[in-house]
């Protein structure tokens, strides 16, 4: 599992609030899906795009559902989600993971040589498949 899965998945000594989460709108929100865990991962050395990275969304929804939590809003930017823990009863609208993703708005992709590349929508899933990812559903590796 990846890195934010891997480290949240085992906590349960704090119960906040509020939990704000960076998901990777370029992995989509069908798939339960992240990147592998490497305690030294680097994301401009994983992959030369820079878009190999993160959990999807829908992995982060099914962790923090298991924690308690429910998914209320994610930024305009698509990049963060916001989960509020269900047992405060806050009244807010609880989205699907369908209903919360916005994809990214960010134009950081990179090209072989480290150049900026300013790829957008599905055309930076392109740029990235065949890479591994953990389906955090089943524990298998599969490829993007």
């Amino acid at each position: 599992m990846g890195m934010s899965v891997r480290v949240l998945r085992p906590v349960s000594v704090v119960r906040p609030d509020l939990v704000i989460l960076e998901y990777n709108s370029v992995f989509g929100v069908e798939r339960a899906i992240t990147v592998p865990y490497d305690p030294g991962f680097v994301r401009t050395c994983a992959h030369f795009s820079n878009l190999y990275q993160g959990a999807s969304l829908l992995a982060l929804c099914d962790l923090l559902a298991d924690k308690g939590y429910d998914i209320v809003d994610s930024n305009g930017a698509g990049n963060n989600a916001y989960f509020v823990r269900r047992d405060l009863h806050h009244g807010l609208r609880v989205l699907s993971p369908e209903e919360g993703s916005v994809v990214s708005k960010f134009a950081e992709s990179r090209d072989e040589k480290g150049e900026l590349s300013f790829v957008r929508g599905a055309e930076r899933l392109h740029v990235i498949r065949g890479l591994p990812v953990t389906n955090t559903r089943t524990g298998l590796e599969e490829r993007i």
